[in-house]
């Protein structure tokens, strides 16, 4: 009897052993696929960078092309301003040497009005002395003949006098008027080209300014090109170290499942002392049913998919172990792949079908194992906008198995739905399932929802692929913690809401 306790409880060490070293397996061997893919990443950003390098109008060409231009105007625009300076310079001598004339020509022409006044007295004295000899040559009669021509010739030259004086007035008048439009016209001219040179003065500024940062451009682009040059040698690098690790990772494999296998027969070794029928299937047959199902999954072929659950546990393989090994690990891959994807909705609606085909034959043995007691009240769904519901069942049922009062409200939930459930349900922990960084940030509102509505000792709790790939964005978001799968949901649950004591144990 003490020999049939001591086996039993051997038993127990080596099936916790056994399903650490699976887990330790699984994780090896995402941890290989993983490397695969950083390895095709690494092979990708080498090609855009090969790519960038072999245009010729990457950024330092275009760079330095951009300053040799620059240099050309600014050149050219140096040249124009300097021109336009002299022509300046030109253009105010002119403006003296008009304003000289037009002060000469206005002297000039208070000179020629005294010289006009005295012509026309000239003109109104030898009109008199004309009318005066006609005035004597009537007195004289034919003795007055001489005084008749006398009158006549002195009359046409006041005549003449008088209209001289006119037309020399009105041609002196229109050379001043016309001299200070000129210099009226030059001054405008002047200043407008003064306006100009100083604007371009200032321009100059900008130019050179320009020409500098045109510089600084094309020596950070040289120091760029010596960054890329870096990246690209610790691309290459890194590439090899990912081949050298994928070397190191199937070796890892290969001696874990020895150790599985060893362990596996140890308890088919006390299972037989024990007289227990051995149902184990040898790690290679359980790697190989994962790949089966996963193959299956990712062709949608809901029918197989259920037969290879159903085959495994008529094979003795425990629901647990196919939900933990099998399931939950199919939904994490998946859930990497589709994260770098534009995923099409019929996909994700047969993906969940395919999940909820096998849980209804994993539901019945797994209610069995279900706690008794009820740990609390605790509200399930996806995040507004998000319809990935692979992840979430899973993490439901987890939930349920450990003793809480699971409330699912299934895809794309509004934030007031969850709080009005929560409130309904006096739920102190809200799971919120999110496959993309944009449905992730309506955490954020749920939060700030909650603590307006004076909910805010409820417990957020996230999960899903962005998560485990940024564990920062747990705090972006607002949320109180977050769970990378079923098992892990259960202990944060239990931690957020203080069910727990320091060893762990609910309390």
């Amino acid at each position: 009897m003490l020999e049939h306790a001591f086996l039993e409880k051997q038993k127990k060490k080596l099936e916790s052993q056994l399903s650490v070293l699976l887990s330790q397996l699984n994780y090896c061997e995402d941890i290989e696929t993983s490397s695969e893919a950083l390895g095709d990443y690494l092979l990708k950003i080498k090609k855009i960078y090969m790519e960038y390098t072999g245009n010729e109008n990457y950024i330092t060409l275009i760079a330095e092309r951009t300053k040799q231009k620059i240099d050309q105007q600014l050149t050219l625009f140096l040249d124009g301003l300097n021109q336009m300076i002299g022509l300046k310079e030109n253009y105010n001598m002119i403006n003296s040497k008009i304003m000289v004339l037009n002060e000469d020509n206005m002297e000039v022409e208070k000179r020629l009005q005294e010289t006009f006044r005295l012509l026309h007295e000239v003109s109104s004295q030898t009109n008199i002395l004309a009318i005066n000899a006609n005035i004597e040559a009537h007195r004289l009669g034919p003795q007055g003949a001489v005084f008749k021509i006398i009158a006549t010739e002195v009359g046409k030259l006041s005549a003449v006098t008088s209209k001289s004086s006119m037309n020399i007035t009105d041609t002196t008048s229109k050379l001043t008027i016309q001299t200070s439009e000129m210099t009226q016209i030059l001054n405008d001219n002047s200043q407008t080209l003064f306006d100009v040179v100083k604007e371009l003065e200032q321009g100059k500024d900008s130019f050179v300014s320009m020409y500098q940062d045109s510089e600084n451009i094309v020596n950070e682009s040289m120091v760029l090109d010596d960054t890329l040059n870096r990246i690209y040698d610790m691309i290459q690098k890194a590439y090899m170290m990912v081949e050298y690790n994928k070397i190191s990772y199937t070796n890892v494999s290969k001696i874990l499942k020895q150790q599985v296998n060893l362990t596996r027969e140890l308890i088919q070794d006390i299972n037989r002392e024990l007289g227990i029928s051995n149902h184990l299937l040898k790690t290679d047959t359980t790697t190989d049913l994962y790949k089966d199902f996963y193959k299956n999954f990712k062709e949608e072929n809901q029918e197989k998919c259920t037969m290879i659950i159903q085959k495994a546990l008529e094979n003795g393989e425990e629901a647990s172990f196919i939900m933990t090994h099998i399931l939950e690990r199919t939904v994490e891959t998946i859930g990497k792949e589709q994260i770098d994807r534009q995923v099409p909705l019929s996909e994700i609606y047969i993906n969940g079908r395919v999940i909820e085909a096998c849980m209804d034959l994993l539901m019945p043995i797994l209610e069995k194992e279900q706690a008794k007691e009820k740990l609390g009240a605790v509200i399930i769904g996806n995040a507004f906008g998000d319809y990935h519901a692979l992840g979430r069942q899973i993490v439901a049922t987890y939930l349920r198995m450990a003793g809480f009062d699971v409330t699912d409200l299934g895809l794309s939930v509004s934030n007031e739905d969850f709080v009005r459930e929560a409130k309904e349900k006096n739920a102190k922990l809200i799971c919120v399932s999110a496959l993309i960084i944009h449905t992730a940030e309506e955490v954020i509102k749920l939060r700030e929802l909650l603590d307006k509505r004076g909910l805010d000792d409820v417990k957020i709790l996230v999960g899903g692929a962005p998560f485990n790939f940024e564990h920062r964005l747990v705090q972006t978001v607002k949320a109180d913690a977050m769970a990378a799968n079923g098992i892990e949901a259960i202990k944060v649950a239990k931690e957020l809401l203080g069910l727990l004591n320091r060893k762990g144990d609910v309390s």
